[in-house]
């Protein structure tokens, strides 16, 4: 899956958080679903690649947790798929 972001992609930039995310949508989701979301945030400054495994590996996240917090951030809008891409609103 590819992620992508707005043009920030300097090293040691900050990743923007909505607030919306706080006041919407912090509430609603595992934790684990935050991880995910929070990862896939700073990872699409950088146009990175990524497979969902990876990811799995990376969050220490069972496979199908990566799915179901995909599933969940995009059902509420906050990722949108395109082809084999997610977009970080």
């Amino acid at each position: 899956m590819k992620l992508e972001q707005n043009d920030e992609s300097l090293l040691f930039a900050t990743t923007k958080i909505p607030d919306i995310f706080f006041s919407e949508y912090l509430s609603q989701a595992s934790g684990d679903f935050i991880k995910v979301y929070l990862y896939i945030l700073f990872l699409s400054k950088y146009g990175k690649d990524i497979k969902i495994n990876d990811l799995a590996k990376k969050l220490s996240l069972a496979f199908p947790t990566i799915q179901e917090a995909l599933k969940f951030w995009e059902e509420l809008g906050v990722i949108t798929k395109k082809g084999t891409r997610f977009h970080c609103e």
